[in-house]
């Protein structure tokens, strides 16, 4: 019965020697996160690449978001697409038009240094459908 009775008083000292060092941990990500600047979009040349690749893999959505991973030179090095698509290969497509067709500023670190980071957007089929 004594086991028992251990374990409260055990996980509440062990919460009080943590707490402290996990709000420090999380005052400093949000310090540096507010002084890093994320990678910026220069340009995206994919509009008609884009609809035609939709068009062709029967893409019915209105909407497509997605976040790009862009390494420390703007260069975009991965993709997700905010709502998966069922079929994978559907979202490889949309997702190699996504990335051969932006440029990007890269993202900052509190010192200005160029550093890996990512972007997030959102692709409207029908304004872009009706830009062609």
């Amino acid at each position: 019965m004594m086991k028992f009775a251990f374990y409260p008083v055990l996980t509440f000292a062990l919460a009080a020697v943590a707490a402290p060092v996990l709000a420090d941990d999380a005052t400093d990500d949000g310090m540096a996160a507010a002084q890093a600047q994320p990678a910026q979009l220069i340009e995206f040349t994919g509009d008609r690449e884009f609809v035609k690749t939709s068009q062709r893999l029967r893409v019915w959505r209105t909407e497509v978001g997605y976040t790009l991973a862009v390494d420390a030179a703007g260069t975009p090095t991965d993709c997700e697409l905010a709502d998966k698509f069922r079929m994978n290969y559907v979202n490889a497509r949309l997702c190699d038009v996504l990335i051969k067709h932006h440029t990007f500023e890269p993202a900052r670190d509190a010192t200005g240094a160029a550093v890996d980071g990512s972007y997030e957007g959102r692709l409207n089929l029908v304004e872009l459908r009706d830009k062609d």
